[in-house]
């Protein structure tokens, strides 16, 4: 009963003045997080709240690695799922500046003997995934749709030529269809302009640009006997639910797809980034104003590839992966931006919208269940 009280007491103070409301609302968000990941059996979580270019929260809870009891820090670096396409996004952003690229550069034009049902697709449709490219059929499986074939790692060039002989699901740009193949030809593309492969190009005109020391990508080689990997430091675990306590859990990313998913990133990387898109120091003011319009469409994503949604007079940008293990949510029109990180592969993303409404009590998080059941018990 105390407990109780001392949480509804913390949160009556924490919407008072602002100055306040920085140093009470890290007691608040302490508390909600550790008794969710209590609630959830979540074994790590790093989380972080940036406005104007300054901290307002900063902490990591609980373990990274249950093997050697290592507990997550500042430097752990989280599988982050399909926020990676927020850093691909970052990285077009800059080149899209820098003129190397516009948004409608035609596809065919970067890539040799594209058929003809790909001459109206361009960057834009791409980012924004309206292409009607298909998801490729041979990496289906982990996603609920039955592959044709049985799996293998395509090299990049290969799987270019799968996707050209495979018919559109839709006319390019009449609809929004967030599993297809659009960032598999956005990767290719950004391959061939940077002349390495995209975690290289993205480590060089990103990473290094913000100072983020942490992220990357382990690089995956597996085949029926043996997985291979680069080392990375502080790398986390994942965890999913077993009957003994968490089990640890390896999911695969073909480097083919790096640039829609498979990135890792630490929590101070994540805090230099979100200040950076404050300052304006890498992505300038008015190329930020692009990554929240949306298309003609004014469907869920933006022109950039951010998800958006306006919630009672704010729009909300941003993006999950895992489905929770990361979740972006950033409000433009206050430079306010929540970022969570977790090493739990069963839970979805709504920790964060819990978190953004302690800084905006008008915002309605959205209603999700907080676990998904993935049947791997044991």
């Amino acid at each position: 009963m105390k407990k109780n009280s001392l949480l509804l007491l913390l949160l009556m103070f924490t919407f008072t003045a602002f100055g306040q409301k920085q140093v009470v609302a890290k007691a608040v968000i302490d508390t909600y997080v550790k008794n969710e990941m209590k609630e959830v059996g979540i074994p790590g979580m790093a989380v972080a709240v940036i406005k104007d270019g300054k901290i307002l929260h900063f902490n990591t809870y609980g373990i990274a690695n249950i093997e050697y009891d290592i507990p997550v820090s500042k430097h752990t670096a989280f599988q982050i799922a399909s926020v990676t396409k927020l850093f691909t996004s970052t990285l077009v952003m800059k080149w899209l500046q820098q003129k190397k690229i516009t948004l409608e550069d035609r596809v065919a034009d970067h890539i040799p003997n594209s058929p003809e049902s790909w001459s109206k697709i361009t960057i834009g449709h791409l980012l924004a995934h309206e292409s009607g490219v298909p998801w490729p059929a041979s990496l289906g499986g982990s996603i609920g749709i039955t592959a044709v074939e049985p799996f293998k790692v395509d090299s990049m060039p290969l799987l270019i030529e799968k996707l050209k002989s495979v018919p559109l699901k839709f006319e390019t740009g009449t609809k929004q269809a967030y599993v297809n193949g659009d960032y598999f030809l956005l990767q290719y593309i950004i391959e061939k302009i940077g002349g390495q492969a995209f975690e290289q190009v993205l480590k060089k005109e990103v990473f290094d640009e913000m100072g983020m020391k942490d992220s990357g990508y382990d690089v995956e080689q597996r085949d029926l006997r043996v997985l291979t990997m680069f080392p990375l430091k502080h790398k986390s675990q994942n965890f999913t639910t077993g009957k003994k306590g968490p089990l640890i859990f390896k999911g695969f990313y073909a480097p083919t797809s790096y640039n829609a998913g498979g990135m890792h990133l630490s929590i101070q990387d994540a805090v230099k980034w979100a200040i950076s898109l404050d300052l304006n120091t890498l992505i300038g003011a008015d190329m930020q104003d692009v990554m929240k319009k949306q298309t003609l469409l004014k469907a869920g994503f933006t022109q950039l590839g951010w998800t958006t949604q306006m919630n009672n007079g704010y729009q909300v940008i941003g993006h999950s992966g895992g489905p929770g293990l990361g979740d972006v949510l950033r409000v433009p029109s206050e430079k306010l931006t929540v970022i969570v990180l977790s090493n739990f592969t069963d839970m979805y993303p709504y920790i964060a919208g819990n978190i953004l409404k302690y800084y905006l009590p008008d915002f309605k998080p959205q209603e999700m269940p907080k676990t998904i059941k993935r049947d791997l018990i044991r």
